[in-house]
């Protein structure tokens, strides 16, 4: 059996089109199929329709978290709902298509893979939005360690590959990152998203800008040597400036006493600081998040049938 585990935030008016587009692609498959919609609380509240579409179809479920918890962590409720041999995740916009989930079985089992994730080639989005995409994957190759391009979450993924995930105990959690850090063999399928049936990208440059922090923080600690190397580079400069500075005041340059001497000691303090703090920081805020040990996710109700 395969699950299709898709969050729901702010996409009410296309879930019926969502669960006639799973049950066409599965049932000309005759692939046996459940489809797990988890509500994180959107504005158009999609839960009495989710209910709704459970009731008329059983192999249809529904999550319902108990505040907004976002997209990752969303998804993360319902790898640990599905019960399926494989699970795919996707988006419930329909820019994910359906259709496509077979073959990506069939290209999963003909090749011996855990995973198989899709990269979304060309697509439709504004320019501006595509950009910042692309500079969101460039900053998490960079600053991250580990190198993800033009890839989502749309993608069908082992009953192994999924119990590796949830393994995986860091409060931030982020699909694709966790994909390649587990080191399960994958497989890339190329394919161009389609427009949206309704609404808008939720993420934002400034939302895009803090869940690769997020991310960075979390999954490197590229971050914290780069806060060492800038300190170094201004300890550096201030050893060059302070040549000149030596030089000017050896040339009776400066009329002020105590001028040179205090301008060095705050280039080259500065410095040293920047590289302690970086460090200190970024490893206290990551503890702080984890020793926390709230629970992640808090489900508030399941749908009838998800009880069976």
């Amino acid at each position: 059996m395969i699950s299709v585990v898709s969050p729901v935030y702010g996409c009410r008016n296309c879930l019926e089109a969502l669960c006639d587009a799973v049950r066409s692609a599965f049932d000309k498959a005759g692939l046996d199929w459940e489809l797990l919609l988890v509500d994180d609380r959107g504005p158009d509240d999609p839960w009495p329709l989710i209910c709704d579409l459970a009731e008329v179809d059983k192999r249809v479920r529904g999550v319902r978290l108990s505040r907004n918890h976002g997209q990752h962590l969303a998804i993360w409720a319902g790898l640990a709902e599905a019960r399926g041999d494989w699970v795919a995740v996707m988006d419930c916009d329909l820019q994910d298509d359906p259709a496509i989930l077979p073959k990506l079985h069939e290209i999963a089992v003909a090749r011996d893979v855990e995973a198989v994730v899709v990269d979304r080639g060309n697509w439709s989005d504004s320019t501006f939005r595509r950009l910042a995409s692309r500079a969101f994957y460039q900053l998490i190759n960079v600053l991250g360690g580990v190198r993800i391009s033009n890839i989502g979450n749309f993608g069908l993924y082992s009953r192994r590959m999924v119990d590796t995930l949830l393994q995986f105990r860091e409060q931030e959690v982020f699909l694709p990152m966790m994909i390649a850090l587990t080191g399960l063999k994958r497989q890339t399928y190329r394919l161009d998203r389609a427009d949206r049936a309704v609404g808008q990208s939720a993420y934002s440059l400034l939302r895009l800008l803090r869940l690769a922090t997020a991310i960075i923080i979390r999954f490197s600690d590229r971050p914290l040597k780069l806060s060492v190397i800038i300190g170094l580079a201004f300890s550096l400069l201030s050893a060059a400036v302070s040549l000149l500075l030596v030089a000017a005041w050896l040339g009776n340059a400066f009329t002020v006493p105590g001028w040179t001497s205090t301008v060095l000691s705050v280039w080259f303090l500065s410095g040293l600081i920047m590289a302690t703090l970086g460090i200190h920081g970024f490893y206290l805020g990551r503890v702080f998040s984890e020793v926390k040990r709230r629970p992640r996710i808090i489900v508030e109700t399941r749908t009838f049938n998800s009880r069976i």
